[in-house]
């Protein structure tokens, strides 16, 4: 698998470089693609976690009844 991973790694570079992005920027556009998934579920679970940390606030301050 890595074989065919490194294949379309080297053609999505190659079609970046065809429209003007320098090696380096296509690198790391590709590697954004394929990290873009980890930073949603960490954005999530953090927004979630912030929430859960708010309505416990609220509760030991008696800003809300259980």
């Amino acid at each position: 698998m890595p074989e065919q991973s490194y294949t379309t790694r080297a053609s999505d570079i190659q079609r970046l470089l065809s429209a003007g992005f320098s090696e380096a920027e296509a690198r790391k556009l590709l590697f954004m693609r394929e990290h873009v998934d980890e930073q949603i579920e960490y954005r999530e679970m953090l927004e979630e976690s912030r929430r859960l940390n708010f309505i416990r606030w609220l509760l030991e301050h008696n800003r809300m009844s259980r």
